[in-house]
């Protein structure tokens, strides 16, 4: 069970998430989620899409279905800081595997970005990447050699039990 004793840093998260601005297009967005098979891309501020820059928001596939597709906008006409999420909640490599699952569920989040102690983003916990842990744990699990349980022959116990009705 010491895996889910790890930080986020010793499982590892997706790192290659694609990065765009506030200003790009919800298009351009929805189309590297689809190319790079990624449920969300990460919202930076700053020129450099590709080095560590702050967070400033998330945009997943939740956002598009909900923000975009439901209200029949048109994704090429719209920027992705006015459908985002801004400002999301984060995690940093030292955070606790437990903690961060036990998170995603309660919250339901699917995608959490991962930011060093200056805010910076340096990717993003994945659905998938706890999953893949979980397997590993499991695995460990099934490894891990059981006693076997006392074998008990019930007969003895329904031999004994008195029906009553005598002296």
């Amino acid at each position: 069970m010491r895996r889910l004793q790890q930080t986020i840093e010793q499982i590892g998260w997706t790192r290659n998430v694609p990065r765009f601005g506030t200003n790009d297009i919800v298009a351009r967005a929805f189309d590297a989620m689809s190319r790079e098979a990624h449920d969300c891309v990460l919202i930076v501020d700053g020129v450099d899409h590709i080095q560590p820059a702050p967070l400033a928001g998330i945009f997943t596939s939740r956002d598009f279905l909900n923000r975009v597709a439901a209200a029949r906008h048109d994704p090429a006409k719209l920027r992705l800081g006015d459908v985002m999420t801004a400002a999301p909640r984060t995690l940093r490599p030292r955070d606790g595997v437990a903690f961060a699952i036990n998170w995603m569920a309660i919250e339901g989040f699917r995608n959490v970005p991962i930011v060093d102690d200056l805010g910076r983003v340096l990717g993003v916990l994945t659905v998938w990447d706890v999953m893949r842990h979980l397997g590993d744990v499991f695995d460990e699990i099934e490894a891990t050699p059981r006693s076997a349980p006392a074998q008990s022959d019930i007969s003895e116990v329904i031999n004994m039990v008195d029906l009553g009705g005598g002296g």
